[in-house]
Order: C-alpha cells, then structure tokens, then sequence
C-alpha cells in the first residue's frame, strides 16, 4: 500500500506542477465553485468559520475564494503550521503571512472549532478519498474536527482512478474541481446531497 501512495504522489505531483501553468485561471472557476457549492446548500450556508490553507506551491491558489468568503461575513483561519503541529489562525485581508519550512506561519488569535474546512491535495478518487504529500499531518488535523465538513480543492486532472486509502485516512465530504463536485456517497452527512 506504502509503495502504491509512493508512487501516485510522485506521479500527480509532477502532473499538478504541469498543471499549475494555467492555475490562476483554474483557480478563479474553483473559488467561484465552492462558493457556490457554500451558498447553495442551506446547512453550509449557516457557517460561520472556515479553515483553510494558503497555497504552497502547485496547490490550487486559495487567494481568490478568500476575498469572496471574507466578502459574505465568513470568519476565516489560515492553517499554521507551527513546530509540529498545526492551527487554524484567525485572518484578515492586511494580514502578514510568513512562509517557514513546514508552509505558512500566522500569528493571532486561534480559531476553535471550524464549520468548514478545505484542503489541497495531491490526487483523489471518485469516492473522495485524498492523498496528501505525506506524513498524514491532515489526517491528524482532520480527525481532530469530526463534525467539520471537510472539501478538497483540486484540479480536475488530479483524479485518480483509485486512492489507495487505509484506515487512518481521512475522506472529504466533497471535492471541488474546475469541472465538477464530488460528494462522498458514504457520507453520513445528508445535509451535503
């Protein structure tokens, strides 16, 4: 299984890299999809705090959903990475963002318990499953906001036909492309289809 993963990031992180050339573009459709998808969806429409991250490299550039979310009255965090841990970290438009080893630091306030949270990857399947760069540091992060809805952000060219996914794994409830939303079928929450 180990090997597998090793092998799919290896292969959609070149092809997310290619990708990225036209990103920007890309980037503006799935900001605007997952709007949206929020706004469309009378539960996820009553959110409040959203967690999310700042792009790293070829990851879909989060920077114009960011604009539109703080447009609606979204409260926003950033994930920071901090030693050997992450937070969400609360943002605003003038906000300072520093890069570090790990990605992005932040400083402010934390923000407990988001409604959303959403997600780079590298590659997923049809089911929502995810694969990350490794280390499962979203995974742990994941696990430790179970009633958060948690949607992907990728490039439609970054679907797999399958994610070898293992126990420890955490799938999204949905998966957001230039193309298309994938739901997770196997989801308990209704309140997403």
């Amino acid at each position: 299984m180990t090997r597998k993963k090793s092998y799919l990031r290896k292969v959609f992180l070149k092809k997310r890299k290619t990708i990225s050339i036209n990103s920007y573009q890309y980037s503006e459709l799935i900001a605007n999809k997952l709007m949206c998808f929020i706004n469309s969806n009378p539960i996820l429409k009553k959110s409040k705090k959203l967690g999310i991250y700042w792009q790293l490299g070829s990851e879909v550039n989060t920077k114009p959903a960011l604009a539109a979310l703080n447009d609606c009255g979204m409260k926003i965090a950033i994930l920071s990475s901090e030693k050997k841990s992450f937070k969400f970290r609360k943002w605003t438009p003038n906000k300072n963002i520093k890069k570090n080893k790990l990605g992005y630091k932040l400083e402010g306030p934390i923000m407990e318990s988001p409604d959303i949270i959403v997600c780079p990857l590298l590659c997923f399947d049809k089911d929502c499953n995810r694969l990350g760069r490794g280390g499962g540091h979203y995974d742990r992060l994941l696990r430790s906001y179970p009633k958060s809805t948690k949607i992907g952000l990728a490039y439609s060219q970054q679907l797999a036909k399958e994610v070898y996914s293992e126990k420890h794994d955490i799938q999204m409830d949905a998966i957001i492309t230039e193309k298309k939303i994938y739901l997770n079928q196997n989801d308990s929450k209704e309140s997403l289809k």
